[in-house]
């Protein structure tokens, strides 16, 4: 049987999408952008979403790509990651100060400055968490473009300016050697099957965060047991890389540009008061610990996980270090969200 119309123009605009997505970030990981893959593959989809050119991903592929996602971040939990973040109790603890007043300095511009909706100004302060914010906010009556648009402009800002900031004031470490692949490839089929599994089942009972979220935990919970010790290959960390940018990027179909530009300088002030505060906490837990302050700023910087973790390595920072405080703030951020967004938006009910 043929496919219909409909279907021919879905596919169509599933591959122009994912083929333009590959491109844009080839096109940025040529010149040696930070988080190429995903900067790239977003700024080139947004483009053709800007200019109404039909842009999708297809949802079994959008799945596929938290799965990989949610099961690489997992590999990060280790019973030696453990044993070293158990010596990290302060700067994890100016970290959640960190988050909190983030969150909230953000919010209060959002709110009262750029007149957002609680439910949109919520989610979109939310330092990081990309994927269970937006899963989060798709539920709640927030303007789903307004918070994707805030939390892609904070994570390009910052892996754009960042390593420029930290060169400019030499606080950035001598770049290190990427680690070796591990496993082979029944290690790896195991580790995504359980990912897989964890994910589907996750999504199925509506955790926060869904897909990603069950993956990680998957994952994470086999490599603390040391039931497994595989890490997935650059070959299906970048496609996943490049269907999260593409993602975000067709969420703006149909926004014009008026109201793209009107949300750009929203967020990017709401950038710079959430940059600002992040970097007070981490020049403070700096001088507390007497440790690298450019290392601070990195593992405080309101970004995503997995971008935030492999912007900090290639900065030549301990990735121990860099997974442990990005997962501690993306594990805290989705346990804590539903539960401050049921109760915040009671109160907002209320009155």
């Amino acid at each position: 049987m043929k496919p219909s119309g409909g279907r021919k123009k879905a596919l169509r605009a599933s591959l122009l999408t994912l083929a333009a997505g590959g491109l844009g970030g080839f096109a940025f990981h040529l010149v040696g952008l930070p988080a190429a893959w995903i900067s790239g593959a977003l700024l080139l989809t947004l483009a053709l979403a800007l200019a109404q050119v039909e842009v999708q991903v297809p949802k079994p592929i959008e799945i596929a790509s938290y799965v990989v996602l949610g099961t690489s971040m997992g590999t990060a939990l280790t019973p030696d990651l453990v044993a070293q973040a158990a010596s990290w109790p302060i700067s994890m603890a100016f970290l959640s100060l960190s988050v909190f007043c983030t969150m909230a300095g953000s919010m209060l511009y959002f709110r009262h400055f750029a007149g957002w909706s609680l439910e949109t100004a919520f989610y979109a302060s939310a330092p990081g968490a990309f994927s269970a914010v937006v899963g989060m906010a798709a539920e709640s009556g927030a303007d789903l473009r307004r918070v994707a648009f805030a939390q892609t402009v904070r994570l390009f800002l910052l892996v754009a300016a960042l390593p420029n900031i930290l060169g400019a004031t030499g606080l950035s470490s001598a770049q290190v050697a990427a680690p070796p692949q591990r496993g082979d490839l029944l290690e790896v089929a195991l580790l995504l099957l359980a990912g897989t599994a964890a994910g589907l089942l996750a999504g199925r009972v509506r955790m926060p965060g869904g897909v990603i979220v069950g993956a990680l935990l998957a994952s994470g919970l086999l490599h603390l047991a040391g039931l497994s010790t595989a890490t997935l290959p650059p070959a299906l960390l970048i496609p996943a890389f490049v269907v999260l940018g593409c993602n975000v990027g067709v969420r703006f179909r149909g926004t014009s540009l008026h109201t793209v530009r009107e949300m750009t300088l929203v967020s990017v002030i709401a950038f710079v008061v959430a940059a600002s505060i992040s970097a007070v906490f981490a020049v403070i837990a700096a001088l507390v610990t007497s440790d690298d302050p450019g290392k601070l700023l990195t593992a405080f910087a309101p970004g995503a996980l997995e971008a935030m973790t492999a912007l900090g390595f290639a900065l030549g920072y301990d990735p121990a270090f860099m997974s442990a405080h990005h997962l501690f703030r993306f594990a805290g951020l989705s346990v804590a969200l539903p539960v401050v967004a049921r109760l915040l938006f009671a109160v907002g009910e209320g009155k």
